[in-house]
């Protein structure tokens, strides 16, 4: 078919798939056209990244759908009102007004028509590859990233993943904070402090032998005490603490960083896997040196 408009496009090619977007300039409101495109043919795949898709190669051909039309407008009589020169059976006319001769009996008919098919016509395009990488994939977007001012300069929005980025110091803090709270084990620990502004997890030790301790039951105050004889079998020590910005003598939390977006997940993951299995491992107090020292509650390996 003839083209009847342009397109412009631009690219980012990879070994395995082609990622293709109509937002030039990257306006924050755009709209793209590109779902009703089809390119060599196929309907390109939606990513993540809102204006951008995804096809199988830098597209050769590009077609636009054209929406089907109406056809064979007309005018039938309703059922039970009888033909005559005045009401013929169809009146084969798009639009009846005012001045035509059927205007008086128009409420006695129906307007009918049928569709054409849907068919595309060819538009011409120009596609610019402003980048060719062995690999590269659009995802979802999980944290707000930072990237070097020289690369936000330099760089496509939608490239500035595969560049060194970091998050802010509050955003790791919330991190940290949310995944401990959903993962700890309360048999050997718990959040002491659990704030905006500061963050502490201690940890419970078994003790090496139980300690006993009074308590006075009887809640009125006015009466001779009661004590009752109880037993302490754990001890508390903290194990983590951390605050988002200097708060007393709280540590700060150190930003996570990364080579790129892959590479930040990752150190997020390593870093929460092994904070989470410190804080969960579960210790008692050695026996031999009467609690001076601690050990794994599963095994009899000593640690200092």
């Amino acid at each position: 078919m003839k083209a009847s408009s342009q397109l412009r496009l631009i690219a980012i090619k990879t070994k395995a798939k082609v990622f293709i977007s109509d937002n030039i300039k990257n306006d924050s409101y755009y709209h793209s056209s590109i779902k009703n495109y089809l390119f060599d043919g196929e309907i390109p795949k939606e990513t993540y990244r809102k204006s951008w898709y995804e096809v199988k190669t830098v597209p050769t051909k590009a077609e636009r759908k054209v929406a089907p039309e109406r056809i064979n407008e007309r005018y039938e009589l309703k059922a039970g009102y009888p033909e005559s020169e005045l009401t013929p059976k169809v009146i084969y006319e798009r639009y009846i007004d005012e001045d035509s001769q059927y205007a008086e009996v128009i409420g006695l008919y129906e307007k009918k028509f049928e569709l054409s098919e849907e068919t595309y016509e060819e538009l011409q395009f120009e596609i610019n590859v402003i980048e060719e990488l062995d690999q590269f994939e659009i995802t979802q977007q999980q944290y707000d990233l930072r990237f070097n001012f020289l690369d936000t300069l330099n760089y496509h929005p939608v490239l500035l993943p595969t560049r060194p980025c970091k998050l802010t110091k509050e955003e790791s803090y919330k991190i940290i904070r949310d995944y401990i709270k959903h993962n700890i084990d309360s048999r050997y620990a718990y959040v002491s402090s659990d704030y905006d502004f500061c963050f502490t997890v201690k940890k419970r030790i078994e003790l090496y032998k139980q300690e006993s301790y009074q308590v006075d039951v009887n809640q009125n105050t006015r009466k001779k005490p009661k004590y009752e004889t109880r037993y302490r079998k754990t001890r508390d020590v903290t194990i983590f603490e951390v605050a988002p910005k200097a708060y007393q003598s709280y540590p700060i939390v150190q930003e996570f960083k990364g080579e790129n977006e892959k590479d930040l997940q990752n150190n997020i993951d390593n870093y929460l896997s092994e904070l989470i299995n410190e804080i969960n491992r579960p210790y008692t107090e050695c026996v031999h040196c009467k609690g001076y020292g601690v050990i794994l509650k599963e095994d009899d390996n000593e640690t200092a």
